[in-house]
């Protein structure tokens, strides 16, 4: 299993902008922060480019404002694939998100190979 503690992620609501002086739709200034702030907790032993995975992410709430849980995932997948990681965020099998008050850190990241099916 692989363990990653990330600074708090944005949302992808805040990720990416349109227009602007760029054309279309790009990533805005603090998400590239972000990515690379983000990249640095990242080891070389994390490189595995696993294929199928779980993958399970637990977040300590920041604030008291009103958050979105789901929106923090695309943007946590695309780390894991950009550093080798993972080799493509399409083979993520099993993806859990949950708050969790008592972590020690803003952002808690696990990815496992996928072991199957959950007993029903």
């Amino acid at each position: 299993m692989i363990r990653i503690t990330l600074p708090y992620p944005p949302s992808i609501n805040a990720a990416y902008a349109n227009g602007g002086n760029k054309r279309g739709r790009h990533k805005t200034a603090a998400y590239k922060a972000w990515e690379q702030h983000a990249g640095m907790f990242i080891k070389d032993s994390h490189r595995q480019k696993l294929g199928p995975y779980s993958l399970h992410i637990a977040l300590k709430r920041p604030d008291k404002r009103r958050r979105d849980l789901g929106n923090v995932e695309k943007v946590i997948s695309d780390l894991l694939v950009a550093h080798g990681v993972v080799k493509d965020d399409c083979l993520a099998e099993r993806i859990t998100l949950q708050w969790d008050a008592g972590l020690d850190a803003e952002c808690v990241v696990l990815v496992q190979p996928f072991e199957g099916a959950i007993a029903a």
